[in-house]
C-alpha cells in the first residue's frame, strides 16, 4: 500500500521513450541501407551501363534487369572471381570419367576445353606435355595444369559472375569472362537461352529471371533468402537512375582498373 501523498510512478514514459528510440534507430538504419543502396546502385550505373546498353540493343532483356543483376551478383567489381568447389568436383569427376555429364559437359566436350585452355599458357616446353612419351614422364606436372585449367571452368567471373565452364563450346577462353564488353554479350546470351528454355517473359517475369540466373530454374531456391527481393528493388533504383542520367561508353581497360 502506498503512503498517502506519494506519488505513483509514472510507467508510461519510459516506454514510450524506449520506443521512440527504437523508431530513431530503425529510420536510421532505413537511411543507411538506402545510401548504400543508392551509393551501389551509382557505382555498377557508371561502371556498367554503357556496356549494359550496348548488350540489351538486340536483346528483350531490359537495361535495369542486367544493371541489377551486376549489383546482386558483384556490386559493381570487374574483377570479381569466386571459385565454386562443388562445381569443381562435379568437373572432376566428368573429367575422370566417373559422371557421365555435368549439365550438358560431357568428358569429350570438358577435355577439348581444358586442351583449348592449356595452349595459351604452353611455351615450348609445356607443349612437349601433350606428346606421349614425354607427357607420361611429366604427369604431375601436367596434372597441375589440367587441374588449373578445371578451377578457372569451376570459378565464377565478372560483374554478373559467369561460371566459367559456361565458355565451353564458345570461342574465346575463360579469363575473356573480365572483358566488359564481351562479358555483357555472354550474359545476355545465357538469359536468352534460359528465357527460351522456360518460356519467359523477358520484359514482366523479372522474379523468375533472378531466379534462373542463381539456381539455374525459375523456381529455384535462391542461397540468400532476399536475393529476388533485393534484384527487384534494384530494378527499380536502376530504373530512377537512368532516367536521371546520361551515361558514357567506358573502355574495358578502364572500367576493369577501377577498384
Amino acid at each position: 500500500m502506498m503512503k498517502e501523498g506519494t506519488k505513483a510512478p509514472v510507467t508510461g514514459a519510459p516506454r514510450e521513450s524506449s520506443a521512440r528510440s527504437r523508431q530513431m534507430v530503425d529510420a536510421a538504419r532505413v537511411q543507411t541501407a538506402g545510401t548504400a543502396e543508392a551509393r551501389l546502385i551509382a557505382r555498377v550505373f557508371n561502371r556498367c551501363q554503357g556496356f549494359i546498353r550496348a548488350a540489351c540493343a538486340a536483346s528483350s532483356v531490359t537495361e535495369e534487369f542486367l544493371g541489377a543483376l551486376v549489383a546482386n551478383e558483384s556490386g559493381g567489381n570487374p574483377k570479381a572471381a569466386r571459385f565454386e568447389p562443388a562445381v569443381y568436383y562435379h568437373l572432376k569427376a566428368v573429367a575422370a570419367e566417373t559422371s557421365p555429364h555435368f549439365g550438358g559437359i560431357t568428358p569429350a566436350t570438358l577435355n577439348a576445353e581444358v586442351a583449348d585452355l592449356l595452349h595459351p599458357k604452353a611455351d615450348a616446353f609445356h607443349a612437349r606435355y601433350l606428346t606421349g612419351a614425354f607427357g607420361a614422364n611429366h604427369q604431375e606436372e601436367l596434372a597441375t595444369l589440367e587441374d588449373e585449367a578445371l578451377r578457372e571452368l569451376a570459378t565464377s567471373w565478372g560483374f554478373t559472375q559467369i561460371m566459367g565452364y559456361h565458355m565451353v563450346a564458345r570461342p574465346g577462353t575463360v579469363r575473356e569472362l573480365l572483358d566488359p564488353e564481351r562479358h555483357f554479350r555472354i550474359a545476355i546470351e545465357l538469359l536468352t537461352e534460359l528465357v527460351e528454355e522456360y518460356q519467359l517473359d523477358p520484359r514482366r517475369e523479372f522474379a523468375e529471371m533472378f531466379r534462373c540466373w542463381n539456381t539455374g530454374r525459375p523456381y529455384g531456391e535462391t542461397y540468400d533468402p532476399h536475393y529476388v527481393e533485393h534484384g527487384l528493388e534494384r530494378m527499380e533504383l536502376y530504373r530512377q537512375k537512368a532516367a536521371g542520367a546520361s551515361p558514357k561508353m567506358q573502355e574495358p581497360q578502364e572500367a576493369m582498373g577501377q577498384a
